[in-house]
């Protein structure tokens, strides 16, 4: 039989080399039944790979911030007691112990004149611009005709002054001494001139000074005092005095009792405390508008250790205010000595601050030693622990890591702490908690 042009043998494949509708159909089913179990698996993988990074970050990422979970232990260590030093009344009074801090402040801070207690900081300036070393005498300096004329001038204005003659040349360290122990009024103008040129110009730099120090409430009108103009405050001066204290010619000077001055002869210290109950200075003034003043300066020992005891009184005014302000600094004196102790701070193995991780109970901090500070009644300690910056978890017992710092004012004492006990790393099932 003939096969016609254009025909295909039944259930072949078609010349045209196209697939039948049902053929084409069941294709397509089989390859979006696929697409679903792709993306299932791509899922599944990207969960896989997310939650080991998780893991891994987990693992990897520091433990809890130790230095942030240190809690200090109760101190109890000062007495709170009721101790008052005698005060004088109607008078400024401060009194500190050098380098910790004020003990005890009465009677506000007004401006009063503060009469020849100016002429501590004129000593100060001078030792500035000219300093001296002990046992030197430093630069000679002029006695004039006119600086003899000022000195009979305040003579018969019944200032403090001492004998000066044309002519004469005094050192430095003749003019300092005449100032500080006769407090001699004539003698330091005379300085003030070598010093800056004219007196203006050196109380210009006393204020300045004044200023740099942060006396907020003192100001000077002159060098001596005499001019009532000159004010301060107990706790100004009473900074001043422990600064001028660290200077070693001004704190040999003002503890002698006695000096021989050229033309002037033996003069003797107008600070009739010298030598009484540790006493070693330093300054004494007075003027009628304002009072006598005192600051004073002595030193003890508590419990083997050396201190130093300063204040101020400033104000007094009564029928005999400088033997006053005298009698009541031996007074002040007397009774800080008493209410002195050393006083431990730390001693060793005592639980000074506990560490929380976080994840286990708290690690105890010992101290590794003792340690003790000079303290008063009511003085208020601060106390510090820092850890090493590199601290972290396993800790062994026993193990440094870090200090306790307790500060009294500029003292202070520190003491290594050690772990009391181990503190291991946080478990695997705890840092995966942690987000």
């Amino acid at each position: 039989m003939t096969r016609r042009h254009g025909t295909r043998p039944i259930g072949g494949p078609s010349l045209s080399g196209r697939r039948s509708p049902g053929a084409r159909h069941s294709v397509y089913v089989a390859r979006r039944g696929r697409r679903p179990l792709r993306v299932a698996a791509v899922a599944t993988a990207v969960v896989v790979v997310l939650a080991a990074v998780f893991v891994v970050v987990q693992l990897v990422r520091p433990g809890p911030a130790l230095a942030e979970r240190v809690t200090l232990a109760p101190s109890s260590r000062v007495p709170s007691g009721d101790w008052k030093p005698p005060l004088v009344p109607q008078a400024e009074t401060v009194v500190a112990l050098s380098g910790m801090g004020t003990i005890v402040a009465a009677g506000g801070q007004a401006e009063t004149p503060i009469a020849s207690v100016t002429k501590l900081m004129s000593v100060l300036v001078v030792l500035a611009s000219h300093p001296l070393s002990p046992g030197e005498q430093g630069p000679l300096i002029p006695v004039t005709s006119a600086d003899v004329a000022s000195y009979e001038k305040a003579k018969a204005a019944l200032d403090s002054v001492v004998a000066v003659r044309a002519g004469e040349q005094l050192s430095e360290l003749d003019a300092l001494e005449a100032v500080l122990i006769p407090s001699a009024d004539n003698v330091v103008r005379i300085l003030a001139r070598w010093d800056a040129g004219s007196t203006a110009a050196f109380v210009a730099k006393m204020n300045a000074e004044a200023r740099l120090l942060g006396l907020r409430h003192t100001h000077y009108a002159g060098p001596s005092g005499v001019d009532p103009g000159s004010v301060s405050t107990a706790v100004d001066q009473t900074k001043l005095a422990e600064i001028a204290l660290r200077n070693p010619v001004v704190a040999s000077i003002v503890s002698m009792p006695q000096v021989v001055l050229p033309v002037a002869g033996l003069q003797y210290n107008v600070d009739g405390d010298l030598g009484h109950d540790g006493i070693v200075g330093v300054k004494t003034g007075w003027v009628p508008q304002g009072g006598a003043s005192f600051v004073f300066a002595a030193h003890h020992r508590v419990g083997g250790r050396g201190v130093t005891v300063i204040g101020s009184i400033v104000g007094v005014s009564n029928a005999s205010p400088i033997p006053t302000a005298l009698a009541d600094a031996e007074r002040i004196v007397r009774s800080v000595d008493g209410a002195l102790v050393r006083r431990s701070v730390a001693t060793r193995g005592e639980v000074v601050a506990t560490l929380d991780p976080g994840y286990v109970s708290t690690v105890p901090l010992v101290a590794a030693h003792g340690a003790d500070l000079v303290v008063w009644p009511g003085a208020r300690l601060v106390e510090t622990v820092r850890l090493r910056k590199d601290l972290a978890a396993p800790i062994r017992a026993g193990e440094r890591v870090g200090a306790l710092t307790v500060t009294l004012g500029s003292e202070r004492t520190s003491v290594a702490v050690v772990a009391g006990r181990a503190l291991a790393q946080a478990s695997l099932g705890w840092r995966l908690t942690q987000l």
